[in-house]
């Protein structure tokens, strides 16, 4: 068992209990992670791998961009056919990255991205668990050649 398939493990553990446990698909701590590990892969970062039981507050990573260092959440789901983040949780400074996980091959991989302050007036859907979010489409997302030449490696 790999590392992250270890840590996806605890940390479904540790969130059992919790009030905030909101399971909304199997294995959705190991998308996540795969999704973070896509990330660091493509952009050249290590990933977070600190247990939180609080939640990581939506921040996945950070990428430097012109200088400045903007926080990274990353949305990674089987079916990925739109970015969605839930309504009151966006925040505008923060860059949303979306990322399709694959089970036969256990690995994700980054589709697009946008800026929090888009995804905040962009239009609201229940996508059929109960929690409204706002919600940009694949293909209405930024490509991530956009990023990747205006990150700068610390």
């Amino acid at each position: 068992m790999d590392r992250l398939r270890r840590e996806a493990q605890a940390r479904h553990e540790l969130h059992v209990d919790h009030p905030t446990h909101r399971p909304l698909s199997e294995g959705y701590e190991l998308v996540g992670l795969r999704g973070e590990e896509a990330l660091a892969n493509y952009f050249g970062l290590e990933i977070d791998l600190v247990r939180r039981p609080g939640g990581d507050g939506g921040v996945d990573n950070k990428l430097c961009l012109s200088g400045f260092e903007y926080k990274v959440d990353v949305k990674c789901a089987r079916k990925a056919l739109n970015l969605i983040v839930e309504v009151g949780k966006v925040e505008p400074k923060t860059i949303y990255i979306l990322a399709s996980y694959s089970d036969e091959d256990d690995a994700a991989v980054l589709l697009g991205w946008q800026w929090g302050v888009v995804l905040m007036n962009a239009p609201k859907k229940d996508f059929g668990y109960g929690v409204i979010n706002h919600y940009v489409p694949r293909s209405k997302l930024r490509g991530l050649d956009d990023l990747a030449e205006r990150h700068t490696p610390k």
